[in-house]
């Protein structure tokens, strides 16, 4: 599975590079803090409806009827691989997405939940729609639970897609026998590999990944533009597991009780991999406790509400096809594996029924007990390939910030139609700060064209590290450098028991060759969201490159139990790189450091860069497109203790700015720093 992960990454680095050409004249759509866009799919008996007029159009803003302003009828062509152009860069991949002419189209694989036979059922019927299905300006990615959103890119060519599908035939692991998942095999070391607990937990947290994928994937796309997106989703559906009692009370005999830890025999000092009456029993027995209390029905419910408010649609495919089982029959069919005939038909319904919901509450279409899966698939296309794109001016012009609904009404009978179902009304500050301006603070150093934010990180992670290096020029003319690192545990990791009494980081910095240069140890307060870590704590390291490992260990048992990898650069320039700060309702009125990229737009940001150089510093705010937003952060210093340098603070309130991500950008003479986060709902 991990090479399948790699390639789905790396897809759309190996495409080619075609030559940018103007688009053909277009009509233009107007833009403000009151004009609004709304995407319009219309159908009769399941077919397209190509004839609409403006006039037959009725628009409603919460029970409001409003004046539609500009209507346009779009028809999707399909068209050769050589008639698509590529995007050169991420940048002109988010334009073109952003373009409300062009489909935009993910496919999300979902291994975890699809069986190998499943995968092989859809291996045609993707290339088909892969190869035929595309017009000139849509553009598609792929994304599997294993992967972040942040690592999704659109291209718009799909060669290296459809070669990847011909070869990659078996990617489902639902079923598989062995599977490379550590998690995995280590609950099967804590409760037996036929145990009941095991199984259930391991079910439960392949369910829990793929949701929150899912979910991450919803904020990534909300972000790319207000138009539609579509999802199409290959798997064979969820049970959705709510809270159990059962798990909840284990397995009394196998349970770590206080006095295991109080008066058994020392345990052996572990390596990396443990020991299974170690650390592991102390991690297993925490995820079995969380596994217990998910509530996945009421999670789907909030998935849709979430792709909804950013005008994303499911259209949620049954891998399998027609089938009679929820399992694969192979050698053990139902009845005969542990599960009665009638506890597999629920485990089928149930399956089927969170596709159903997942499609209904997005206006999308679900393809369930098909084997005309191909067919299908090509009338979900023919559905959205011909759309109308309409605009008014809204009646209501409160900027308050509150969410608006859509319904769209035909005065011509038998037509069904889809649209928008609504959008979050701006603010007073977010009109107020603008969104075109990109001119550099007048009073400071200019600061070059801005980069766009990428915001890298695992959003399923239990523990974070963020790495920041700054370099400077000795007094003796040597160019020398540190690292801070801020390591922090998730929030709901931190309630458990093995790690609510404090835990103990073991920090190392490793040099390019695989040299050890600095160690620390700290212990770390249960009151302590996150820690700070200097390397070294004494003198400097040369300018290179740095990989940091961070390994916290249970108080419980005092054995290794997570751990996280950064890789940084020390540089030859005075302005360090950013210590991030958080404060909002779950900091109180102090800052808290952070290695957690994502903030609610309740907080406020800071930044902490270190700095020998004396010239003025500007600082900006960006968008996901490298748009400086007009509000402006603050900028001060402050001395470091050491004398050695000093602290540039750069800070903002994000209050003003809606979900999505952006970057502060820092400079100082030649030097420049962009952070960048995510703002979520």
């Amino acid at each position: 599975m991990t090479r399948f992960s790699l390639i789905a990454l790396l897809v759309f680095a190996t495409l080619s590079v075609s030559a940018q050409q103007p688009p053909a004249q277009q009509p233009t759509f107007r833009t403000g803090a009151n004009y609004v866009r709304v995407d319009m799919y219309a159908t009769k008996d399941g077919k397209p409806v190509d004839d609409l007029k403006q006039s037959d159009v009725d628009i409603l803003e919460d029970g409001v009827l409003q004046q539609v302003d500009t209507f346009e009828h779009v028809r999707v062509r399909t068209a050769p691989e050589d008639a698509r152009l590529e995007p050169n860069t991420v940048a002109d991949s988010r334009r073109m997405a952003a373009d409300p002419r062009a489909r935009v189209f993910v496919i999300f694989l979902d291994t975890y939940h699809t069986q190998i036979d499943g995968s092989a059922n859809m291996r045609q019927p993707l290339i088909n729609f892969l190869n035929r299905a595309l017009g000139p300006d849509d553009m598609v990615a792929v994304m599997t639970p294993e992967m972040a959103a942040t690592e999704v890119t659109f291209g718009r060519k799909t060669t290296v897609l459809s070669k990847m599908l011909e070869q990659e035939t078996f990617w489902g692991r639902r079923g598989r026998l062995v599977d490379d998942d550590d998690r995995e095999d280590l609950y099967k070391a804590c409760y037996g590999p036929s145990s009941p607990i095991g199984e259930e937990m391991k079910a439960r947290r392949r369910e829990k990944l793929t949701l929150d994928a899912l979910e991450d994937l919803m904020i990534h796309l909300a972000g790319l533009r207000d138009e539609r997106k579509a999802i199409l989703t290959v798997t064979e559906g969820w049970k959705l597991y709510t809270k159990s009692t059962t798990l909840e009370a284990g397995d009394a005999e196998r349970r770590v009780n206080p006095g295991d830890v109080l008066f058994r025999p020392p345990v052996p000092r572990p390596t990396d991999a443990a020991q299974t009456q170690g650390s592991p029993r102390v991690q297993c027995e925490a995820d079995r406790m969380a596994l217990a209390q998910i509530d996945h029905q009421l999670r789907l419910r909030e998935l849709t509400q979430l792709a909804n408010r950013g005008n994303v649609t499911f259209y949620p495919v049954y891998a399998r096809g027609l089938v009679a089982f929820d399992g694969s029959i192979g050698d053990n069919p139902p009845g005969t594996r542990g599960v009665t005939l009638q506890e597999d038909a629920a485990n089928l319904k149930a399956r089927h029924d969170s596709l159903r919901f997942l499609a209904d509450d997005t206006d999308g279409v679900s393809i369930i007990n098909t084997n005309n899966i191909d067919g299908m698939l090509r009338r979900i296309v023919d559905d959205l390939s011909s759309y109308y794109l309409l605009g008014y001016y809204t009646t209501n012009t409160k900027l308050d910030g509150r969410f608006r609904s859509i319904s769209v009404r035909l005065k011509r009978p038998g037509v069904t139609v889809r649209a928008r179902k609504g959008y979050r009304g701006y603010t007073a500050e977010e009109v107020s700060r603008g969104t075109s301006s990109s001119a550099a603070p007048s009073s400071a150093a200019p600061v070059t064209a801005a980069l766009t934010p990428v915001v890298s990180f695992n959003a399923r992670a239990q523990f974070r590290i963020r790495a920041s290096a700054w370099g400077h020029q000795t007094t003796s003319g040597a160019t020398e450098g540190a690292l801070w690192v801020v390591g922090e545990l998730d929030p709901q990791t931190r309630k458990l028991s093995a790690w609510s009494t404090g835990v103990q980081a073991e920090v190392a910095l490793v040099g390019a060759e695989g040299q050890q240069v600095a160690t620390r140890k700290i212990d770390v307060k249960p009151n302590e969201g996150a820690f700070l870590v200097q390397l070294p704590d004494a003198g400097g390291v040369p300018p290179g490159d740095y990989t940091v490992r961070v390994r916290l260990r249970s108080p419980v048992e005092g054995e290794l139990g997570l751990t996280d990898t950064a890789r940084v650069t020390v540089k030859e320039e005075g302005l360090g790189e950013a210590i991030v700060w958080r404060r909002g309702a779950s900091t109180g009125p102090q800052y808290v450091r952070t290695a957690d990229p994502r903030f609610l737009r309740s907080d406020r940001i800071r930044l902490e860069l270190a700095s020998t150089d004396t010239r003025p510093v500007a600082a900006r705010l960006v968008d996901r497109n490298g748009t400086a937003m007009t509000v402006q952060p603050a900028i001060s210093e402050r001395p470091d203790a050491s004398g050695q340098f000093r602290w540039i603070v750069v800070e903002i309130a994000l209050a003003p700015f809606a979900p999505g991500d952006y970057a502060i950008e820092t400079a100082q003479g030649p030097s420049r720093r962009l952070t960048a986060f995510r703002i979520v709902p």
